[in-house]
């Protein structure tokens, strides 16, 4: 669970966007924590924040500040989880620092589907060496935009070096031969 400690947003909505009726408003505590499933990722927690709740159609509306602030403490206690990774925790990390699915799987040395697969809970996690990087690589990303763009330019040149070592056949005068 995460708690918000600093200062309080000063807007409100007094009427639900969903349904017009009147909101209600609380603020989520420990006990009551607000489950912030918006994240991607199951299981997080917020307490310290205040959340409008439609009393009509029950919809929610958590007004979180400092989100980004919020997004690397998520992505910190995940890098340093001791268990191996889990799919939705890899997009969250891959998404917060910015990468699209082919450059964090060119960074990896995976193809991009599988990265896909690990990412939907098809495939159930990353080979330990994997999961290192992974947590290595948005380290690096974290740290500034120098470092992510230098990785993004590795990512750009690993794609390119296996576009280049798939074997090319052209049919020229009604002959295969291999393209060089």
């Amino acid at each position: 669970m995460f708690a918000y400690s600093g200062q309080r947003s000063t807007s409100t909505l007094e009427k639900c966007e969903e349904c017009g009726a009147n909101i209600k408003q609380r603020t989520a505590t420990i006990k009551t924590p607000y489950n912030y499933g918006l994240s991607g990722l199951s299981g997080i927690r917020l307490s310290g924040i205040l959340v409008c709740r439609c009393s009509r159609c029950k919809s929610e509306y958590p007004i979180i500040p400092r989100i980004v602030e919020l997004h690397s403490v998520i992505a910190e206690h995940l890098i340093g989880k001791p268990e191996l990774l889990k799919g939705e925790e890899i997009r969250f990390l891959r998404k917060n620092a910015g990468f699209s699915q082919n450059e964090f799987a060119a960074l990896l040395k995976e193809t991009a589907s599988h990265v896909n697969r690990v990412e939907r809970g098809t495939t159930t996690h990353l080979s330990p060496a994997a999961d290192k990087l992974a947590r290595a690589i948005v380290t690096a990303a974290k740290d500034g935009e120098r470092a992510r763009r230098l990785l993004v330019a590795l990512a750009e040149q690993e794609t390119e070096k296996r576009r280049r070592s798939m074997p090319h056949f052209n049919l020229a005068r009604n002959r295969w031969q291999l393209v060089a």
